[in-house]
């Protein structure tokens, strides 16, 4: 079975259960212009629960720093308090994670979230994103997620919603574009149909569909 025909059973999925199918709100795509937020964002979220430890620190960040928007005034505030007192966080896998995104920002000359974007355009430079440790291609989507580029990343839901349509994938890049093609034959955007799987299985909507599904 090809990815189009794989993709085509996932479409045809949610078209049958597209009252179960949570997706209301999901087109009013959300950006961030505030690096030291987004760098947040994209650190911590793996393994963690989003709602209760990614989203207040994102938050708080947003709220109480929000004139440190850029990659040097964000250094700045490290400089100052530290990272660990402004994220909140004092493991040092992700600090140190956090505190290479903010030298190969500055090594770059990337100093706002619009530079990383144009940055990201050119695929070779998304190879030395994925170079860092730590960092792998579903952070790496995620993080054009974030930067309002209209992709996918495939998590776990990404990966349970696929299993639960019938379809058996062999790593990231088929299910990326098995669920990328699944978005094309809705006519919706791919950011959108993530965002609509990763609520739909966040929140077990799909216990309303019948086992033999």
């Amino acid at each position: 079975m090809n990815c189009t025909t794989q993709a085509r059973k996932v479409a045809d999925f949610i078209s049958k259960h597209k009252d179960s199918f949570v997706n209301e709100s999901v087109n009013e795509r959300f950006s961030y212009n505030h690096m030291g937020a987004l760098y947040t964002d994209i650190v911590l979220q793996a393994g963690v629960s989003y709602n209760s430890v990614v989203k207040p620190r994102v938050q708080n960040i947003l709220l109480k720093y929000a004139d440190y928007n850029t990659v040097k005034k964000f250094q700045i505030l490290v400089d100052m308090e530290g990272l660990s007192n402004i994220i909140k966080w004092n493991h040092h896998v992700k600090l140190n994670r956090f505190e290479d995104l903010l030298k190969f920002s500055n090594d770059r000359h990337i100093n706002c979230c619009n530079d990383l974007k144009l940055f990201f355009f050119q695929s070779e430079n998304q190879k030395l994103f994925l170079n860092l440790k730590g960092f792998g291609p579903k952070t790496l989507d995620y993080l054009l997620k974030l930067l309002n580029v209209d992709t996918i990343a495939v998590d776990r839901h990404v990966y349970s919603f696929i299993k639960l349509a019938g379809v058996k994938i062999q790593g990231y890049q088929e299910a990326k574009k098995v669920v990328e093609y699944a978005a094309d034959f809705l006519n919706i955007p791919r950011s959108t149909l993530d965002t609509g799987i990763w609520k739909f299985m966040s929140e077990k909507t799909f216990s309303k569909i019948p086992s033999k599904f």
